[in-house]
């Protein structure tokens, strides 16, 4: 079916467009294809905006994996909307998804010293630097993940707890072990 003629026509489009109603224009804002019809989709934005209109998009809370905690809160009902419950939860994901992190990200770690019968000097100095490269990026995806401005201090306490549970574990005691062990028996070379 081809389209009228005013369709063509920007002017005539606009024209139109100021004869719709506000239910009408905001079906055409979320009916138009913004990529294909960029001109037409330019022209209900900037009769939107003239009428002072803001669409109301609902988010979608869960629809995926997304690392948004405000928008796990929100999702979370009345708890979520109360000002002093809200707080509490953002500030107990926060906690909960830095320490999830962090034991996850040492998984590796702790794999590779428990596979390794000999772990070597240098190997338990990479998998010290890999603790504290881990550390950096679960607090760095709990910052991504929503924890910004002065929920910061709560990803890193969240991070530093879960890292203080592993500094007493038998396998951090094996990879303080080898870095005492001398290189090569004692004496240098093999």
């Amino acid at each position: 079916m081809p389209a009228p003629r005013w369709w063509y026509d920007l002017n005539q489009y606009r024209q139109r467009l100021q004869q719709y109603s506000d239910e009408e224009l905001l079906d055409v804002y979320f009916h138009i294809h913004p990529i294909r019809y960029r001109a037409h989709y330019l022209c209900v934005l900037r009769e939107l905006r003239r009428r002072g209109i803001k669409p109301h998009i609902a988010g979608r809370p869960f629809a995926g994996l997304r690392w948004e905690i405000p928008q796990w809160v929100q999702a979370l009902g009345w708890l979520g909307r109360s000002p002093v419950g809200g707080r509490v939860l953002f500030g107990g994901l926060t906690l909960l998804l830095a320490a999830g992190l962090m034991g996850a990200l040492l998984g590796p770690i702790v794999l590779t010293v428990h596979l390794m019968r000999f772990v070597d000097p240098f190997t338990a100095l990479m998998l010290l630097m890999g603790m504290v490269w881990v550390w950096g990026l679960s607090v760095g995806l709990t910052y991504k993940a929503g924890a910004r401005g002065g929920w910061l201090p709560l990803a890193v306490l969240g991070s530093s707890a879960t890292l203080w549970g592993f500094l007493h574990t038998h396998t951090f005691a094996r990879i303080v072990e080898a870095l005492h062990t001398p290189i090569g028996g004692g004496r240098w070379g093999f």
